[in-house]
């Protein structure tokens, strides 16, 4: 019968903690705890109870087995569940300001934090990395799609949004999606958005591209219908 070792238990969620950039206040916080009880966790001297650890491991976004194996369970890349190969991705599109009673450049940054099973995901401030939506990532050969509800579930108001991608085109560069989300006042609303794996500077060549074109307004008058044009990523390439 295998010993369960305390203090490697405690190295493992202190890699985990300051990985994610917490700090032991931080991570205290969440089981309603203070500091020094984390400190006794990550030296060994003491054991969360089921609760606390599922608690703990919701927060730091692992799996409670990778806190008790002695090595990582090894995700088969050919299965994987995130067609992107990184664990960021940076999103482009034209957003309101209610401060400032206008429309203009949005860059918020996706999150995702790969399971056995599945891929979930954060929608972030690019500025400030504070959380407003998570979720999880579907995705195969073609297409991607970004589900995101609220992040706390204390939350007052309901909120549901989702991106579609295309990336049958290929994934080196910047990707052409569309955005579904609504407002405080409760009204839907769809976009058209950028992703990309790099860090880009938002642009006003970007943001002129992200506009509806006059032959697409045209095109949605005669139809009723906007099919939102995810297929020529050509468009932004140098």
């Amino acid at each position: 019968m295998a010993e369960f070792n305390k203090k490697d238990f405690g190295e493992k969620l202190r890699k985990f903690r300051k990985e994610k950039g917490l700090s032991q206040e931080n991570l205290a916080s969440i089981i309603k705890k203070n500091a020094t009880t984390i400190g006794r966790f990550e030296t060994g001297k003491l054991i969360p109870n089921a609760e606390e650890i599922y608690l703990i491991c919701n927060e730091l976004g692992i799996e409670e087995y990778q806190l008790f194996n002695t090595f990582d369970k090894i995700i088969d890349k050919k299965n994987s569940k995130n067609p992107f190969g990184v664990n960021r991705l940076y999103v482009y599109y034209i957003g309101y300001y209610p401060t400032l009673k206008k429309y203009d450049k949005c860059k918020f940054v996706i999150n995702l934090i790969e399971k056995y099973e599945y891929c979930r995901i954060e929608l972030t401030d690019y500025v400030s990395n504070r959380i407003y939506l998570e979720g999880y990532l579907e995705a195969d050969n073609f297409m991607a799609f970004f589900r995101f509800n609220n992040y706390k579930p204390t939350s007052m108001r309901l909120e549901c949004s989702q991106i579609n991608l295309n990336i049958s085109n290929g994934i080196d560069r910047l990707m052409s999606g569309s955005f579904y989300c609504t407002d405080t006042k409760y009204n839907t609303s769809a976009r058209k958005c950028l992703v990309s794996t790099e860090d880009l500077e938002f642009t006003d060549e970007l943001l002129e591209n992200l506009k509806i074109k006059n032959n697409e307004y045209e095109d949605m008058k005669n139809k009723d219908i906007w099919y939102i044009d995810m297929e020529n990523k050509e468009d932004f390439e140098n």
